[in-house]
């Protein structure tokens, strides 16, 4: 899909989604717990599979180890959906392109005739751990997005996108952002226990990439 369709596809769909929520009787929380058991398309997405195969690479790239993983896609948390809010926006696109890409990674094989090797790098620090395990949803937030931010700044550097691309994906991200935010915010009100203490700003790391693409120059 082009880019600039895509683009007039997502405004379309983030205009529809918030008219969605105001119209009629139907709250915001409510909207929000409907949908929650619809499914979150984000696989024919060119935006999310970028993402998608971006954290991918980076895991693999550096070696991340299996723990991290864990603390990250809620490997401890009983309820399938409830992984997921461990440290991302649940219905998020880009959020569960990038869990997403973790629990890929968490299942990948070990390479044949190799001495139990499954990944490249040598890992990361596990002082993350620590930070990734935090009941403060700031410290734990921010610390996924310490690895992932990167992730997808490395490959929007490797693709050699033109300055063009890179202005469009920086758009298509903060109209990410802006969707990802409302969720967010109908979750609050609807007293969704993983997200009261969101309080900071900035949600979605995926999507904050699109503040780092402008740091950058882009």
């Amino acid at each position: 899909m082009q880019l600039d369709t895509f683009m007039k596809k997502t405004s379309l769909f983030t205009a529809l989604f918030s008219i969605l929520l105001l119209a009629g009787d139907v709250s915001a929380e409510e909207k929000v717990i409907k949908q929650g058991k619809n499914l979150v398309s984000w696989q024919e997405d060119e935006t999310c599979q970028f993402v998608f195969f971006a954290v991918l690479e980076g895991l693999y790239r550096d070696g991340v180890q299996n723990d991290i993983v864990d603390a990250i896609i809620g490997g401890e948390i009983e309820r399938k959906a409830d992984k997921v809010k461990t440290h991302f926006v649940f219905r998020c696109e880009l959020c569960h392109a990038t869990y997403e890409a973790f629990r890929t990674y968490r299942n990948r094989p070990l390479f044949m005739q190799t001495n139990k090797a499954s990944t490249f790098g040598e890992g990361v620090d596990k002082k993350i751990l620590g930070k990734l395990r935090s009941k403060d949803a700031r410290t734990r937030i921010y610390a996924m997005g310490g690895l992932v931010r990167p992730w997808i700044m490395h490959r929007i550097k490797e693709t050699r996108k033109t300055p063009e691309e890179k202005t469009a994906m920086k758009k298509i991200f903060l109209d990410y952002a802006r969707r990802g935010e409302e969720y967010l915010s109908a979750h609050q009100k609807a007293k969704d226990g993983f997200y009261l203490d969101w309080q900071f700003y900035g949600s979605c790391q995926a999507c904050e990439a699109a503040k780092d693409l402008g740091k950058a120059g882009f």
